[in-house]
């Protein structure tokens, strides 16, 4: 008796330590939970080089593209010196919208953010990106701190922006409100433009592909419905300039509407509906191109000339690195052959304005794209061609991303 009690103890202990050292994450190779997974965003009015960030334990100063590390789901809180921006959850773009609570392009508290920063930049050209120089984020840690939802923010930051003209040498000047929302509004714009390609489903379903003019912010593009056919889809309400990011677009000919909203930079969803018919469904979609380097970004919307052997309507992406090497995507919603939904990718160079690209089938080439990209302008157009005989057009607009 004493031996089966001794071995039931033993056999206690042995399962209690083995717990015990699960639930420590011993065993070589536990201790998942002390090491957070990050990620790497940005943040924008536009890109904003020399303020310091917090997410968890990570923390440094946003970078020269405006890059900062955050813990993913959880909180980046922003600053410069003593004087605290705004928090929000962080995510691959963050502006100031981003940090107060049900932030817009109208808000007093948000304007006043980027009229800051817009003062701040050391050589007052914010479409190089807004940098705020050493000098002044070691003379910010005097600095006390700032009520961003003040009716007169020249008198809020008199003392700091004499500061920040003795450090950087420099005058400093704090733009209007006007010209303050101009510029996030661009900022915006430019944040969600290029292409997307997505299904819908429902009463009906089929792909399609949308451009976000970096102009306007309004959507315009293409589906196909299995009873309906081609949809041009055009533009009715702008991205909204808050939170929210919603939209409105559709199809004047069958009355179809795509009402939806931006869930990240590089997502949409939202719900159609086909009043006439009583039809209605949900879709989604994401970008396509959107390549990495880029630092401009041009989308264009294309059709085949009707003499074409077979008819396509779709979309053309166009990524302008610092040296002008091209890179993009042909995505087509529908051609008459059947096609749907197909991408290819292709790459090119700009000379200029004069735009040249090409689509490859190994090594011989399948299509070849030329027009005119004009970077000041921001407008993009030219004419396409393949090695079956078809034939078409293309336009669009673009803009600087960093």
């Amino acid at each position: 008796m004493a031996f089966r009690t001794t071995l039931f103890t033993t056999k206690l202990i042995l399962l209690l330590s083995i717990f015990l050292l699960a639930a420590c994450g011993g065993g070589g190779g536990g201790g998942g939970s002390s090491n957070p997974t990050t990620a790497t965003g940005v943040f924008k009015d536009n890109n904003v080089s020399g303020i310091t960030y917090t997410s968890g334990a990570q923390s440094g100063t946003t970078g020269s593209d405006g890059s900062f590390i955050y813990e993913v789901g959880q909180q980046v809180s922003f600053n410069l010196g003593n004087v605290t921006l705004g928090s929000a959850t962080g995510r691959s773009v963050l502006t100031p919208v981003d940090l107060v609570a049900g932030g817009s392009s109208s808000s007093t508290e948000v304007l006043n953010l980027v009229r800051f920063l817009l003062m701040l930049d050391d050589d007052g050209d914010s479409s190089n990106g807004i940098n705020i120089s050493s000098a002044v984020q070691t003379v910010a840690e005097n600095w006390s701190a700032v009520d961003f939802t003040t009716a007169n923010l020249q008198s809020e930051l008199s003392s700091i922006i004499s500061d920040t003209a003795s450090a950087d040498g420099t005058s400093h000047t704090l733009p209007n409100a006007t010209t303050a929302r101009s510029h996030l509004e661009s900022t915006l714009r430019c944040v969600r433009a290029g292409a997307y390609s997505g299904t819908f489903g429902g009463d009906d379903s089929g792909p399609f592909g949308v451009l976000v003019d970096a102009s306007n912010g309004l959507l315009s593009g293409f589906a196909y419905s299995a009873f309906d056919g081609l949809l041009v889809l055009t533009g009715s309400t702008s991205v909204s300039y808050d939170q929210s990011a919603t939209f409105i677009s559709g199809d004047v000919s069958s009355g179809a509407t795509f009402s939806g909203q931006f869930n990240s930079p590089n997502t949409l969803a939202g719900n159609w509906n086909l009043s006439a018919t009583a039809e209605s469904g949900t879709f989604s979609g994401s970008r396509i191109g959107g390549a990495a380097n880029a630092t401009y970004r041009f989308t264009g919307s294309f059709s085949s000339n009707v003499s074409s052997p077979v008819t396509s309507n779709g979309l053309f992406t166009f990524d302008v690195d610092s040296n002008d090497n091209v890179t993009g995507i042909a995505h087509t919603v529908y051609a008459s052959d059947g096609t749907q939904n197909e991408t290819v990718s292709f790459t090119g160079s700009l000379t200029g304005t004069s735009l040249l690209a090409q689509i490859m089938d190994g090594n011989v080439v399948d299509a070849t794209i030329t027009g005119t990209l004009n970077k000041a302008s921001g407008i993009v157009s030219g004419s396409w061609s393949d090695v079956d005989g078809n034939t078409g057009t293309y336009s669009g607009r673009g803009c600087k991303l960093n």
